[in-house]
């Protein structure tokens, strides 16, 4: 029997998949566990491998287009096996309704097309493999029109098109983006966030990393320093690593950082499982290692779930101040900023310092101002005597 090639489910939150590309041709042989197709999510790349041996017989989603998991994206039978009438092993209708079926266009196009009578196997879509979208039924709609005007007219409504166009490009979002617009979108939407910021001399901070990286071949950032700093203070205040789940709170009894990523064409955030088990050195090269995956797609589902608490650090950035945003399910996130020499007054005297803001944003619904507050307080004492962390 024919065997559906789907879309796999690499992760809890995943909900979706992108075809990037076909390893195998249509009636090409493959044998079961081989690669034969290129998936991406959100966050990751991967392979699907072939579920049964046989012929791919019928590629179902070409590339560049987006499914739901477990959508049937090609279809494996045995050699001079037919492909049955009516399900997704099952090939071609008759007439018409097999013209319907390989048109791909939004719902808002297939409305539009509708609603005026139009053809849509006579429009050439622009969207995603060659989806048809609202535009191009517009688009369709307005050259019918021209059509029937004088070619004076014509011209200069096209020249007015034309003009208009440049003005703005439209393209599609990739995955990625679209999912980062979906979350944050949500997160900013049900999450009532509110954000305090505290300033740290971390003068002796500074000195503890420039000395750290002279004497040893391990080379620690500021991250790596802060990631150890926050665990501590989590310890101490562990509502910061706790979450909401519809009416209930879930009490997380390890604490899982995450590791805010810049990447060229969006953000991932790698996780550090377990961050309250292992040393400074042990984080350090963690989120060094995860790091370097997530810069070269190599990350795994894993990696990227289950966080309880997020630092993303924009001080390289010249930021001095910002609100990040939280990544649920967490409840809170650490954004770091800029370290700047200044003048402070310290015992009368003015002296030259190193200091930097801290920025928390957290869920108004289950961390009070006062216990935010308490957390930075003690994330502050621990970064300005930082020594107490290599004890």
């Amino acid at each position: 029997m024919p065997v559906n090639v789907v879309m796999p489910k690499l992760g809890l939150t995943m909900t979706e998949g992108r075809v990037d590309r076909w390893l195998k041709r249509e009636g090409e042989k493959v044998k079961k566990g081989e690669e034969i197709v290129e998936i991406s999510t959100d966050k990751i790349t991967n392979v699907v491998e072939a579920p049964a041996d046989g012929i791919l017989a019928k590629i179902l989603v070409q590339e560049g287009e987006t499914v739901p998991v477990a959508a049937p994206i090609g279809i494996i039978a045995q050699e001079g096996e037919k492909l049955e009438l009516g399900s997704e092993v099952k090939g071609e209708t008759k007439g018409e309704e097999k013209e319907e079926k390989f048109i791909k266009a939004t719902p808002v196009a297939k409305r539009l097309a509708k609603e005026h009578n139009i053809d849509l196997s006579l429009i050439t879509g622009t969207g995603p493999g060659g989806r048809i979208t609202e535009e191009d039924v517009k688009r369709y709609i307005s050259e019918k029109q021209i059509g029937t005007l004088p070619e004076k007219t014509e011209k200069e409504i096209a020249l007015r098109e034309e003009q208009i166009l440049k003005k703005a490009e439209r393209v599609p979002m990739d995955t990625m983006r679209r999912t980062i617009s979906q979350r944050m979108k949500k997160s900013w939407t049900e999450i009532p966030h509110v954000t305090e910021n505290i300033k740290v001399d971390v003068t002796e901070l500074v000195n503890l990393r420039e000395n750290l990286n002279k004497s040893g071949e391990h080379k620690f950032t500021y991250t790596d320093l802060i990631a150890k700093a926050c665990v501590i203070a989590l310890k101490k205040n562990p509502v910061l690593n706790w979450s909401i789940e519809g009416d209930e709170i879930i009490k997380n009894p390890n604490i899982n950082l995450g590791i805010a990523v810049a990447l060229e064409d969006g953000l991932i955030v790698p996780v550090v499982k377990n961050a309250e088990n292992k040393s400074l050195l042990e984080l350090s090269k963690e989120i060094k290692e995860l790091s370097e995956k997530a810069r070269e797609n190599k990350l795994t589902p894993d990696e990227i779930t289950g966080g309880t608490f997020t630092i993303t650090n924009l001080g390289m950035y010249e930021i001095d101040s910002f609100t990040p945003i939280i990544n649920p399910p967490e409840s809170a996130i650490l954004g770091v900023n800029k370290i700047y020499k200044e003048p402070v007054v310290i015992e009368d005297n003015i002296v030259i310092r190193h200091t930097m803001k801290l920025s928390l944003s957290f869920d108004h619904r289950l961390i009070d101002g006062a216990t935010a507050a308490k957390f930075l307080l003690d994330l502050k004492k621990i970064l300005e005597n930082p020594v107490s962390m290599l004890i």
